[in-house]
């Protein structure tokens, strides 16, 4: 096993009503969609962001009092609607 800072790519598959695969190979992320008449991914979205800032935040804050003081203040200020 190596430490997540030498990984070389990463990726998810999603089920649904079509079946998605986002892949990075560590310079931006793509999307394919599973063409089940080929039975092949294309790609489907080439280039996927994550906005700089969007109109919701949500996480779990259950174990809040577990997190380091850095990121309980940060949660602390987009609740407040400062961060």
């Amino acid at each position: 096993l190596q430490p997540g800072k030498a990984l070389v790519a990463s990726g998810y598959v999603l089920y649904s009503a079509s079946t998605e695969l986002v892949l990075t190979l560590g310079s931006g992320v793509a999307g394919f969609t599973l063409d089940q008449s080929i039975g092949e991914f294309v790609l489907t979205r080439p280039s996927i962001k994550i906005p700089k800032r969007g109109q919701v935040y949500s996480v779990n804050q259950a174990n809040m009092d577990q997190w380091d003081q850095p990121m309980q203040d940060y949660i602390a200020a987009l609740r407040e609607g400062s961060g």
